[in-house]
C-alpha cells in the first residue's frame, strides 16, 4: 500500500467522510455516503469519497459488504462524532502496523516518518526543497527518502493528522519533526495521571507504540541505529520536555536511581539525565 499517491485523498477529506459515518451510527450505502458529501453520478466510483473509503478498507478501519454498505471498523468502530483525537490514534496504529491487522501497511510514509524523525527539531525544519537539496539520499540504505515534489505536501499533511510532525512555527511552509502530540496520546492511554513511572519503561513504551521513533522496531529495521538504549532520540527528547514546559508531565532527575535515560537538550554540555516521568494531566489530547 502506497499512502502517498494520488489519487488517495489527504486525511482531512478522509475524516469528512469518516466524521459523517460516525454521526449516522449505523452501516452506509455508499451512494448514501457519497450523495451527502460528493453530489454529482460521476464522480461515484472515481472521486474523493471512493478513494477515502478504499483507503479506509485498506487500513483496516472500515469494511463493505457485497451489496456496498459501507460501516467503520478497528479502532473507529466507536468513534464519537467529534473524536478527532481517536480518528488520530485509530489511523496513526494503522499506518504503523502497531495494531497488526494492515496485511500491505504503507511503506512509503512510513519510510519517510522513521527518517524526518531522526532529524533535531531543536535546530531543523523541513520543505521540499531542502529535502530535495540536502538530505534525500540520508537514509542509511542510500535510497530515496521521497520519491518526488508531489509526495511533500501529502507527507506534511499524513505526517501533522497522525500527530508526528508539525508546521514549523514562523517559517512558513516548512515542518519539523515534532512528535509532541502523539507522544502525549500515547502517554495519555499508557500511564496513571499522577503517578511516576521508570523513565526506560515510558521511553519503551513510547517505541511499541510509535516505532518509527529514534529505537523503534520500524526506525530500527530502515538501518537508525542508537548507541544504547538508553539514549532518546531528538524527536522524542524534544516532546518530552515541550510536555514538561507545557505542564503536563514531569520529568524526575534523580541520578542515584537505578534506572534512567538521556535526552537530548541542546541547551546544555552534556545529555539531561531522567529517572522518572509522571502524567500531570490526563485530559484527551
Amino acid at each position: 500500500m502506497q499512502l502517498l499517491n494520488t489519487p488517495i485523498p489527504p486525511p482531512g477529506v478522509i475524516w469528512t467522510v469518516v466524521r459523517f459515518m460516525a454521526s449516522e451510527g449505523k452501516p452506509l450505502p455508499k451512494e448514501t455516503i457519497t450523495l451527502y458529501l460528493e453530489p454529482g453520478e460521476e464522480s461515484k466510483n472515481s472521486g474523493p469519497v471512493h478513494h477515502a473509503l478504499n483507503t479506509l478498507r485498506d487500513l483496516g478501519l472500515a469494511i463493505a459488504s457485497g451489496d456496498d454498505v459501507w460501516s467503520l471498523a478497528g479502532g473507529l468502530q466507536k468513534l464519537a462524532v467529534d473524536g478527532y483525537a481517536g480518528f488520530q490514534r485509530a489511523v496513526r496504529a494503522a499506518v504503523l502496523g502497531v495494531a497488526g491487522e494492515v496485511p500491505d501497511p504503507p511503506d512509503d510514509i512510513r519510510r519517510a516518518l522513521a527518517w524526518m524523525l531522526q532529524r533535531d527539531p531543536f535546530n531543523e525544519s523541513f520543505n521540499w526543497a531542502t529535502v530535495d537539496q540536502f538530505h534525500n539520499r540520508s537514509a542509511p540504505d542510500g535510497q530515496l527518502v521521497l520519491i518526488n515534489d508531489t509526495r511533500w505536501p501529502s507527507f506534511a499533511a499524513w505526517g501533522t493528522a497522525l500527530g508526528l510532525i508539525a508546521p514549523a512555527p514562523h517559517t512558513g511552509s516548512r515542518h519539523v519533526p515534532d512528535c509532541t502530540r502523539a507522544v502525549q496520546q500515547v502517554l495519555q492511554d499508557g500511564l496513571e495521571c499522577g503517578r511516576a513511572v521508570d523513565s526506560m519503561s515510558v521511553v519503551q513504551l513510547l517505541r511499541r507504540h510509535l516505532p518509527v521513533v529514534a529505537g523503534g522496531e520500524l526506525a530500527a529495521s530502515l538501518g537508525y541505529a542508537l548507541s544504547a538504549p538508553k539514549v532518546v532520540g531528538s524527536s522524542v527528547s524534544f516532546a518530552l520536555m515541550r510536555g514538561e514546559h507545557e505542564g503536563w508531565l514531569a520529568l524526575g532527575q534523580d541520578s542515584d536511581a537505578s534506572v534512567v535515560v538521556n535526552l537530548h537538550d541542546p541547551e546544555r554540555s552534556s545529555a539531561r539525565i531522567c529517572s522518572s516521568v509522571t502524567l500531570l494531566e490526563a485530559d484527551d489530547a
